[in-house]
């Protein structure tokens, strides 16, 4: 699959989307996308009453699956 360029405020949508799809994912109001050194993190803002424990893995496994398919472009 190729890789396409993104903007982070794009790519932050589409995490969301993915997120809020999972189990626990109701609980995520806001998804951020920070640069790294080298790439790049996601950080999940959530609601009271989430299980941290499901949030976490979620955003872990759609980061895996976004990275694959986008590479976020900073300068846009």
């Amino acid at each position: 699959m190729p890789i396409t360029m993104i903007c982070p405020k794009d790519l932050e949508l589409i995490a969301l989307r993915e997120i809020r799809s999972l189990p626990g994912g109701e609980y995520v109001c806001h998804i951020e996308i920070e640069p790294t050194d080298t790439d790049w993190t996601l950080v999940a803002v959530v609601r009271d009453g989430a299980d941290n424990d499901r949030i976490h893995e979620a955003a872990t496994a759609t980061t895996n699956r976004l990275k694959q398919r986008y590479l976020v472009r900073f300068d846009w």
